[in-house]
């Protein structure tokens, strides 16, 4: 009797070793799963300030992608942060997996709010070989070996909208970000990139072009809230 009660708590422990095995192993595979998700396929993004209203609003998420790495005009892309904090790969390693699950919103390691120090949407207006001037912040873009200027929505092939600022006519124009700008030629692998709200936000007209390491991940749609689901 006490044999076969010792034999049952045996394979009872056996058991248990196993199933506890098997649940550490999946949690090890989840893990890698999600960092090669999010590393190579696509991750969510929550889009907390007004710079790509109207068509991504405040407290909006988006889903993008880093695998896509062909751009054109019209494009909404995931700018990295201009400014980054060093962290161990074990920080690294927290900090992804906690970012993925808050839509890339919350980071146990990074504690400053500056702009600079996030990554940010921004859609890109100009592309490599491009000749761009803005006025009144409308951009207008004549394309590598076209003779002719054509407004930033007469040459996308995908429509979007923008948000302008009407100043005043007494308005100083040194305030605030430029509404225009004399003709610059984008070089090789260069980008222009400007926020959809053209009033109040900053983007390459302040900062310069970027260029295709300056991104993280193209926006593939956005999925909430519902009522403003899109594909990009």
């Amino acid at each position: 009797m006490n044999r076969n009660a010792e034999m049952f708590s045996y394979q009872l422990k056996k058991e248990r070793r196993k199933r506890t095995g098997f649940i550490i192993l999946f949690f090890i595979c989840l893990y890698i799963f999600i960092n090669i998700v999010i590393t190579y396929l696509v991750y969510p993004v929550c889009q907390n300030s007004l710079s790509m209203i109207p068509d991504v609003p405040e407290k909006s998420a988006v889903m993008v992608s880093p695998v896509v790495s062909n751009y054109s005009r019209g494009d909404i892309v995931l700018l990295k942060e201009r400014k980054s904090f060093s962290k161990n790969f074990f920080k690294k390693q927290a900090d992804i997996f906690i970012r993925f699950f808050t839509a890339q919103q919350i980071s146990i390691f990074e504690k400053s709010d500056l702009p600079s120090t996030k990554p940010h949407l921004r859609r890109i207006v100009g592309i490599p070989g491009d000749t761009i001037y803005m006025r009144d912040y409308v951009l207008y873009i004549k394309p590598a070996g076209e003779k002719h200027f054509l407004t930033e929505f007469e040459i996308v092939e995908n429509p979007y909208n923008v948000t302008f600022f009407v100043p005043p006519a007494d308005w100083d124009t040194e305030i605030g970000v430029k509404g225009s700008f004399d003709e610059i030629t984008l070089g090789y692998d260069e980008y222009f990139v400007l926020a959809d709200n053209r009033k109040s936000s900053d983007d390459s007209r302040l900062w310069g072009a970027v260029k295709s390491e300056d991104i993280k991940a193209k926006v593939l749609m956005c999925y909430f809230p519902f009522k403003n689901f899109r594909l990009f």
